[in-house]
């Protein structure tokens, strides 16, 4: 990847996750200890649940972490707009979701959806879901995402 001009600041990431965080574990390893020459700095790891390793990874990386559980929430779109709420507050240039597995709503892509990137190790919208590259290969295919 190429350096950002020296003037740019590195794009504030927020990386959302649900399990071990391989995925976020990736991007701190490529960052490493200098963001301005990646183009890229982390700034929050939030998660679904408490106890995920991918939120064990920021706070071993002293990246700042929240959670925001659906349970806590009366409705799927009260819990949406805590999220919006949660992630809005560390100022993203850019939403990751590395293995997050929830569906955001429409509070959440009002505020990010231009703005977001989703990681799905299958071709969506054919195979979604957490068995999504065991289904590509039952059904067949011979490539996947």
């Amino acid at each position: 990847m190429a350096s950002p001009p020296p003037s740019a600041p590195p794009a504030r990431l927020v990386v959302l996750v649900s399990g071990s965080g391989t995925n976020l574990q990736a991007l701190l390893d490529a960052i490493g200890d200098d963001p301005a020459a990646y183009g890229a700095q982390i700034v929050a790891v939030g998660a679904d649940r408490e106890g995920t390793g991918g939120a064990e990874r920021a706070e071993r990386a002293s990246i700042p972490t929240f959670v925001c559980r659906l349970k806590d929430h009366a409705t799927r779109a009260e819990w949406d707009a805590a999220l919006t709420a949660a992630v809005a507050e560390h100022r993203p240039d850019l939403v990751v979701s590395a293995g997050f597995m929830k569906i955001v709503g429409p509070a959440f892509l009002a505020a990010f959806g231009g703005r977001t990137v989703n990681t799905h190790p299958a071709l969506l919208p054919s195979f979604p879901g957490a068995h999504g590259v065991r289904d590509a290969l039952a059904y067949g295919v011979k490539v996947t995402g």
